[in-house]
């Protein structure tokens, strides 16, 4: 009271007065719009005059859920910018975090190349020893006669020589470069991308395996093409349909 400004004491707030409103609109609605067709100027008028009403309604509504939000969205809004600085990774900006931990990839990455060339070398060595150790187990056992008990034992024992080979080799597979020094180690890991050598032939190829999505990307182009203006496109009929606004 001191303000001037009276308060009444059941006025509603401002959601509830949208939707009171927008739920009297949608009663009115129903009881226009029963499957019957308009066959007169007044009542397409009258509906005319219910969906104006209707679109104000949507549009205040709308306004006062934007009002609503603006506290949440200003104070989200000034978190997100105190963070970017910091943290944030987007076109905009690069923090410092992201901005370092780039820099500390690029010095490791060629280290780290160099590391694994040498392991993937000797895993190479190691596994051709393993294949000609049990070339050499499966020919022994195959040359040793059943009743040679001294050519079956040096056969056997070439057989476990391959064994250990292979299981060297194994270890030498696994053994990946890396560098220490946190929770988790640093180590470099394949990403494969895919780089286009022909559209000719990646579109059959799509057309034939993966027709849904082709037709999608074809139906994207001529709707862009029918919104900027064009009226004929190869392959497509370009159709005009009147709906109401």
């Amino acid at each position: 009271m001191a303000d001037g400004h009276v308060q009444l004491r059941n006025e509603p707030s401002p959601f509830d007065a949208v939707r009171i409103n927008i739920e009297d609109l949608f009663t009115q609605a129903k009881g226009f719009l029963d499957g019957e067709p308009v066959t007169s100027q007044a009542v397409a008028d009258e509906i005319g005059a219910l969906l104006a009403e209707i679109r104000q309604a949507e549009k205040a509504a709308g306004e006062a859920r934007k009002l609503e939000n603006k506290p949440f969205d200003d104070g989200k809004a000034e978190v997100q910018e105190r963070y970017l600085p910091l943290i944030g990774n987007t076109t905009r900006v690069k923090g410092k975090t992201v901005l370092a931990a780039e820099a500390c990839k690029a010095a490791l990455a060629p280290f780290l190349k160099a590391q694994d060339d040498a392991k993937r070398e000797a895993e190479k060595v190691a596994r051709a020893q393993a294949e000609a150790a049990q070339a050499a187990a499966a020919e022994a056992a195959r040359a040793a006669a059943t009743d040679n008990l001294e050519a079956k034992e040096a056969a056997e024992a070439l057989v476990t020589e391959a064994r250990k080979a292979t299981t060297e080799a194994n270890r030498a597979a696994a053994d990946r470069a890396h560098v220490t020094g946190g929770a988790r180690a640093t180590t470099l890991r394949s990403v494969w991308r895919a780089e286009r050598v022909s559209s000719q032939v990646a579109a059959v190829h799509y057309w034939k395996t993966n027709p849904e999505a082709f037709d999608a990307v074809l139906q994207k182009l001529a709707d862009d093409d029918v919104r900027a203006g064009k009226r004929s496109i190869p392959g497509f009929n370009v159709v005009e349909d009147r709906v109401v606004v």
